[in-house]
């Protein structure tokens, strides 16, 4: 069933009070920060701030979005918490908009009781918890302190109707807990994404065409993520409510889950948006920003009015064509184009530090009329030219300072980066349009915040977002703010010829066009709202406290 076709209740029964948990609170690794922090003021507004609890991670590093509490009722509270639980509890709130209630629990005291849970694990859910590698134990223990502090929160504050929210596989194994420990609580677990479609995806197996002859279990031992993927199946099957974020998502969860869940898609805050002053000031000085880098990496004057191109998120080479957007770019090279192209790949990446000659070349009141050493790079990374960002772009280095620049930025623009030193966001509104070619991305934050941002993007049909956009956006072209391209398990070639074609017509279009296409892209994410998405949440908060606890494992 379509996003679009959902079916609500006039009334749905709503909790009393709902406890969420992700590593991503408070913690700013991954989409789901963007999902839960931008979901935020919504919820405040439908349940009210006391209603809500918003558990993640206590990390040895600094979490500067925590706002520790100094009022004596929580620190009361966490000493009662501990008593109960024996792990530390910090409780603050977490500084976004809305400013919810948070619980930081401190999971790594658990380590020395992980044999005896992972045990217990064993006998209740057949999960080979001994068996898990990399940041399994993290995930588990930290997702088991998440069920112990869930559960001493109701023993204190009784509610009628309690709702605890688990996002990802890294949460699963505390809803077990949870369901064993406190079964009173109702559950909703959230799939983000399946570990064994992502595997498969990251492993160039045809995920798509092959769907329906894969077997989870069968894959989930070929490619070393069982653990994971035991997790992730039995808290899917366990909790009163199983959901995803896409249609293409709750495909690939029914087949290599195997129990069909509820699509939430994911929305987004309107308020974050600047006012079109703002934009049009952000706009301008990120493009001076983006030139003055450009011509100074490159040792060339741009010409006039330079069209800037850009894609973002994380550092999947294939699972976010990142591989065919770099092929698409060498085309452009070849194209008759009316201006010169900045590409700008966004990508965190591995890296040791900024590049020390291009700060001083950025300080200095000179202009450069050299190229430097790899242009397309602003910072050195660890693993150099085993990045494969980089490695494309170098092995195709001949295609690049003429007309077309690509920009590799390996850095978080969290403001620090030491070259740009300007924050995504901000950086944004200086983009004529985006590209995101992803082969796996169950919803797609980028492409909606593009358009949120008034800036056009091209998707593809296999992204979330891409197929929601085709849903609602009929004309699907870059003309009414988006265009959501087809893309299968090959045709590799035949889509880096189209993003090619997309971008140097785009380029070209006039800018009273330009201007059209931009406020329709606005037009068009203001439909995937949190106001206009939270309405299946309710419905699936309803589903989950209407519903007798699962027996299914």
């Amino acid at each position: 069933m379509s996003t679009n076709e959902h079916k609500l209740s006039a009334t749905p029964t709503l909790p009393t009070l709902i406890m969420e948990s992700s590593w991503e609170v408070c913690n700013k690794v991954g989409g789901i920060y963007t999902v839960l922090s931008t979901r935020v003021a919504t919820m405040i507004e439908k349940h009210g701030r006391e209603s809500l609890l918003f558990i993640g991670p206590k990390l040895e590093t600094p979490q500067q979005d925590f706002i520790p509490s100094r009022k004596k009722s929580d620190l009361e509270l966490a000493d009662k918490l501990f008593a109960e639980t024996g792990i530390k509890v910090h409780l603050g709130s977490w500084d976004v908009v809305g400013k919810p209630r948070v619980a930081l629990v401190a999971y790594q005291s658990l380590a020395s009781q992980k044999d005896g849970l992972y045990y217990e694990m064993w006998q209740e859910y057949g999960i080979r918890g001994e068996i898990g590698y990399g940041d399994y134990d993290d995930s588990c223990l930290f997702s088991l302190a998440v069920a112990k502090v869930m559960k001493a929160y109701i023993m204190l504050f009784p509610s009628e109707s309690p709702l605890a929210i688990f996002n990802e596989w890294t949460t699963g194994m505390g809803l077990l807990a949870l369901r064993k420990w406190a079964p009173q609580i109702y559950t909703l677990f959230i799939t983000h994404a399946t570990s064994v479609g992502r595997s498969i995806a990251s492993n160039g197996k045809p995920l798509y065409s092959q769907l329906p002859n894969y077997n989870g279990n069968q894959m989930a031992e070929e490619l070393g993520v069982m653990c994971k993927h035991q997790v992730e199946r039995s808290a899917a099957h366990v909790a009163d409510v199983f959901a995803t974020v896409s249609e293409v998502t709750a495909l690939e969860a029914a087949q290599l889950i195997g129990r069909e869940p509820m699509v939430l898609p994911n929305g987004w805050e309107e308020g974050v948006i600047p006012s079109g002053y703002q934009l049009r000031k952000l706009r301008e000085g990120g493009r001076k920003a983006i030139y003055h880098l450009t011509e100074t990496l490159y040792g060339t004057k741009l010409s006039d009015d330079p069209f800037i191109v850009a894609t973002s998120g994380r550092c999947e080479y294939r699972n976010k064509g990142l591989d065919v957007f770099i092929d698409a770019l060498r085309r452009l090279h070849n194209m008759d184009l009316t201006r010169d192209i900045v590409a700008l790949i966004l990508v965190p990446s591995w890296v040791k530090a900024p590049r020390p000659e291009l700060q001083v070349a950025l300080a200095s009141d000179k202009a450069t009329t050299l190229a430097m050493q790899m242009p397309y790079v602003t910072h050195e990374l660890n693993d150099g030219l085993g990045n494969q960002i980089l490695a494309h772009l170098h092995s195709l280095a001949e295609n690049w300072g003429q007309n077309i620049y690509p920009i590799f930025i390996p850095d978080y623009l969290d403001g620090a980066d030491e070259v740009l030193n300007i924050t995504y966001y901000d950086l944004l509104p200086a983009v004529d349009l985006t590209v995101f070619a992803s082969y796996y991305e169950p919803w797609g934050y980028t492409p909606l915040e593009s358009i949120a941002f008034g800036v056009p993007t091209l998707t593809t049909d296999k992204a979330g977002f891409g197929m929601w956009a085709m849903e609602t956006n009929t004309k699907n072209c870059l003309r009414y703010g988006a265009k959501a391209l087809e893309r299968e398990d090959d045709g590799f070639e035949s889509l880096a010829e189209s993003i090619a074609q997309k971008i140097a017509r785009f380029s070209s279009f006039p800018k009273e066009m330009v201007a059209q296409s931009k406020q329709r892209a606005k037009k068009l994410a203001q439909k995937a709202s949190w106001h206009c998405f939270y309405a299946q949440y309710l419905e699936a908060y309803s589903e989950a406290i209407n519903r007798k606890p699962s027996k299914e494992n």
